[in-house]
C-alpha cells in the first residue's frame, strides 16, 4: 500500500524551525538517555514525512520534543501517527460523566484512524448485560456543569440537534456507509470541542443528550456497515451519555437499537432482554412510539426463537401502543416509526416464522410506499417479499417470475445505497433463486445484480 505524506508532521516541524538533521539529532540524544540507542539521520526524518512511522520509543519521544518546543500538548494523533487503541475501548460503563466523555472522545478519535483496529472487532456476547443493568439500576444525580475555555449555550446545542436529524435522514435513505465518515469528522471537529467547553447543568444535559444521539447514530451506521464490534462500543457509550443527560426516551431508542443488533447477530434472548429494558425506559419517557418500537423488535426476537404465540401477542401490544401515540408529541428521532415501519418489522418477523401469507400482507403496503426517505427499509422489505414467493406453502407453488419482478425493484435503490444489511437481504433472495438459474428471468436479473453488487456471497 502506498504511504501518504505526513502533512501534520511537516507542519509541526516547520513550526519548530528544526532541520531534518536537527530533529534526528534530538531524537537520538533522547533515545540514548532513555537507554534505547538509535542512529536516525536526516534521511530517517524525510522517510517519516513520507509516511513511515518510527519504532518505539521514538514516537513517544517525538511527542515530548515537539510539546516542549511548541509549548502545547502534542499527541501521536497530532503528529499524524496512529494511536494505540485499547482493545476494551468503549466496552466499559464509566463511573462518572467526565470519564464517560473521555471514553466517548477516545472512541471517536480511534475511528478516525485509517484501518482502525476497532473496525475488525467482533460483537461480544454478554457485553450489553452490564450497561442495560446499569441503565435500569444505576440512576443518580450528576452535576453536568463544566468549565472550559469556550462558553457553550443552548444555540450551540440546537445546531448539533439539527445535524443529528440530517445524519439520521441520510442513514435511513442511503444506508449506514454513506455519511459515516462525515459523521466521524463532525463529532471530532465540532462536538468534541463543545463537550470541553463551559456550560451550565441544563445545557450540559442538552449537549450530552445530543452527543448520545450522535453516538447512537455512529453505532447504527457501523452496525449497518458490518462493523459489529465497533457498533457495540458506540451503543454502550450512547446509553451512558443518555443516562447522564436524564433522557429516558432516548435511552429506550438506544436500547432498541442494541436489541436490533443482538437479533441480527443471532442472540435473540439478549434482544428480548434489551427490548424489555427499553420498554421500561420508553414508558418513563412517555414515548408511545418508542414502546411500540421496542415491542416490535421483541416480536422479531420471539419469531427468531420460533415462538409464534409470543410473537403474535407482542405484535398485538405493539399495535395498541401505536394507536395511542400522537406523532407531534414524540421525540423527533423516533417519528420515523409509523404504522408503515411497524408493518416492516412484522414482515421480518413473519419471514422468520415462515408465514409467507403474512409476509405478503404486511410487505405490500411498505413496498408500495412512494413517499421516499426510507430506501433501506424498502430494500429490506422487498427482499423479504421476493423470498416469500420462493417458499412453497400448501398447494401453492413457487412463483419465480413474481419473485424476480419484485426483487428487481431493489436494483435502482442499490445504486445509491451503502448498506451491508440491505445487500445481504438481496443476496439471500438471489441464493433462493439459484435452483432456477436456467430460467431466462433469473438470468436477466442476475446480470443486473452482478453489475451492481457482484455475486451473492
Amino acid at each position: 500500500m502506498e504511504r501518504q505524506p505526513n502533512q501534520s508532521l511537516q507542519t509541526l516541524l516547520a513550526a519548530t524551525g528544526w532541520s531534518h538533521a536537527g530533529l534526528a539529532k534530538r531524537v537520538n540524544q533522547a533515545c540514548q538517555v532513555a537507554g534505547y540507542p538509535r542512529a536516525y539521520t536526516a534521511t530517517s526524518v524525510a522517510n517519516w514525512l513520507r509516511g513511515m512511522v518510527p519504532a518505539a520509543p521514538a514516537t513517544q519521544i517525538l511527542t515530548a520534543l515537539f510539546g516542549q518546543r511548541l509549548r502545547r500538548p502534542i499527541t501521536l494523533r497530532t503528529l499524524g501517527f496512529p494511536e494505540e487503541v485499547p482493545l476494551d475501548l468503549g466496552l466499559n460503563w464509566e463511573p462518572s460523566v467526565d470519564a464517560a466523555v473521555d471514553a466517548v472522545v477516545s472512541l471517536w478519535q480511534a475511528d478516525t484512524q485509517t484501518g482502525s483496529p476497532l473496525l475488525g472487532t467482533q460483537w461480544i456476547v454478554g457485553a450489553f448485560a452490564a450497561p442495560s443493568r446499569e441503565w435500569l439500576l444505576g440512576w443518580f444525580h450528576e452535576d453536568l456543569a463544566h468549565h472550559g475555555d469556550r462558553h457553550i449555550g443552548a444555540s450551540d446545542v440546537e445546531v448539533v440537534v439539527a445535524m443529528c436529524d440530517a445524519f439520521s435522514a441520510a442513514d435511513h435513505r442511503l444506508g449506514g456507509g454513506y455519511a459515516r465518515a462525515t459523521l466521524i469528522h463532525y463529532f471530532n471537529e465540532v462536538v468534541r470541542p463543545l463537550l470541553g467547553g463551559s456550560y451550565t447543568h441544563r445545557v450540559g444535559s442538552q449537549i450530552l443528550s445530543a452527543a448520545a444521539r450522535l453516538c447512537d447514530l455512529g453505532g447504527f451506521m457501523a452496525f449497518d456497515s458490518g462493523y459489529q464490534g465497533l457498533a457495540q462500543r458506540y451503543y454502550i457509550q450512547a446509553l451512558r451519555l443518555a443516562q447522564a443527560s436524564g433522557d429516558h426516551a432516548l435511552g429506550a431508542h438506544i436500547l432498541t437499537d442494541m436489541a436490533m443488533q443482538a437479533h441480527y447477530v443471532g442472540d435473540a434472548l439478549e434482544a428480548v432482554s434489551l427490548t424489555r429494558a427499553g420498554q421500561r425506559a420508553a414508558t418513563a419517557g412517555g414515548s408511545h412510539a418508542s414502546v411500540a418500537r421496542c415491542l416490535a423488535i421483541e416480536a422479531r426476537a420471539h419469531a427468531r426463537l420460533g415462538d409464534a404465540r409470543r410473537c403474535a401477542n407482542v405484535m398485538s401490544c405493539a399495535e395498541r401502543a401505536m394507536d395511542r401515540l400522537c406523532p407531534d408529541d414524540e421525540p423527533i428521532w423516533v417519528r420515523f416509526f409509523t404504522h408503515l415501519q411497524l408493518h416492516a418489522e412484522f414482515t421480518y418477523a413473519s419471514a422468520d416464522l415462515g408465514r409467507t401469507d403474512d409476509v405478503q400482507r404486511f410487505a405490500a403496503t411498505v413496498a408500495a410506499d412512494a413517499s421516499g426517505g426510507m430506501d433501506r427499509r424498502k430494500v429490506l422489505v422487498t427482499a423479504a417479499l421476493a423470498s416469500s414467493y420462493l417458499t412453497p406453502r400448501g398447494s401453492r407453488r413457487v412463483d419465480v417470475d413474481q419473485a424476480c419482478s419484485v426483487l428487481g425493484a431493489t436494483a435502482p435503490l442499490l445504486q445509491a445505497l451503502t448498506t451491508k444489511r440491505g445487500v445481504e437481504a438481496v443476496n439471500a433472495a438471489r441464493r433462493s433463486l439459484q435452483p432456477f438459474a436456467h430460467l431466462s428471468t433469473v438470468q436477466d436479473l442476475e446480470s443486473q445484480f452482478q453489475l451492481l453488487i457482484g455475486a451473492p456471497a
